[in-house]
């Protein structure tokens, strides 16, 4: 197979993601140029003057007139008015992707907004990533040895997909494809759930009497399990908005799970305290072998 290479490569949102995507194809010299769009400009200089954008622009008609790719990198509330733009581009060559972590609504938007242009859109999701925001945080290495996953439409074109894929995969992510519906029920549960928790957990320590103390006494087990709740909480708003219905069910889920364990300390059954840790145990410490 021929090296992965695009003439230009348009990021709309140079962030973590979209900078890091950015680094990473400059790197393997698999783009000419790579074009850099957003809102502001302190960021998208910063960007450019570091490398990991060849040129800014402000405006998102200059940003994709001659793009190859464009990479929506922009969190999930600004991917409607994203798209109106995107659709008035005179430009039809270009292929769409984005990087957000739900897929159902963005299906929904692109068949609302653009059915003309659905053959040429490609949603994915880097699973990867960190509480660390802006291009100050884009690493060429992110990707590496990542999931990365595709939502293909019904009409998306296999050379769509295929250019996509390629992408990742020169960013060094493994790619797998699945429906939309399916990826937002897994990523309920073992992505926006959790954050959920860690906010959840934080937010009930601090609004105790004696937070202050707790915080102080607190160490490594607390800092591994709050440390997504630093994560960005517009950003995770968003996301518990756009993928509601699976979230919802799955905090369901975890309250039950919660309720049963209340019920066994108070009746004071350790032993079925014990089993249902043994069974976490064994789950977890069975999942982190393999990675």
């Amino acid at each position: 197979m021929d090296k992965f290479y695009i003439d230009q490569l348009t990021v709309i949102g140079v962030g973590l993601i979209g900078g890091s995507i950015a680094a990473r194809l400059k790197r393997e010299g698999a783009v000419g140029r790579v074009v850099g769009v957003g809102r502001g400009l302190k960021n998208l200089t910063y960007a450019h003057h570091h490398g990991l954008i060849d040129e800014v622009a402000m405006d998102i008609q200059h940003g994709i007139e001659s793009a190859s790719v464009v990479v929506v990198a922009v969190p999930v509330k600004q991917v409607e008015t994203i798209l109106k733009e995107i659709k008035l581009s005179p430009n039809a060559e270009f292929v769409i992707t984005d990087v957000g972590s739900t897929k159902g609504d963005f299906r929904k938007l692109v068949e609302r907004i653009m059915p003309e242009r659905a053959g040429f859109v490609v949603p994915g999701h880097p699973i990867a990533g960190s509480e660390q925001i802006g291009p100050q945080a884009a690493d060429p290495n992110l990707f590496e040895a990542k999931n990365v996953v595709l939502c293909p439409l019904d009409r998306t074109t296999d050379t769509a997909i295929d250019l996509v894929q390629r992408l990742w995969q020169a960013c060094g992510a493994s790619v797998s494809k699945m429906s939309e519906s399916k990826h937002d029920k897994i990523f309920s549960a073992v992505s926006h759930l959790p954050h959920v928790v860690s906010y959840a957990l934080v937010e009930m320590m601090n609004r105790r009497d004696d937070a202050e103390e707790l915080f102080d006494f607190a160490a490594g087990g607390f800092r591994d399990f709050s440390r997504i709740a630093g994560s960005s909480p517009e950003m995770w708003v968003d996301i518990c908005r756009a993928n509601r219905s699976p979230i919802l069910h799955d905090v369901e889920s975890f309250i039950l799970s919660l309720e049963k364990i209340r019920e066994l300390l108070q009746s004071e059954d350790y032993e079925a305290v014990q089993r249902i840790f043994d069974a976490a145990a064994v789950a977890r410490n069975n999942w982190a072998s393999n990675q």
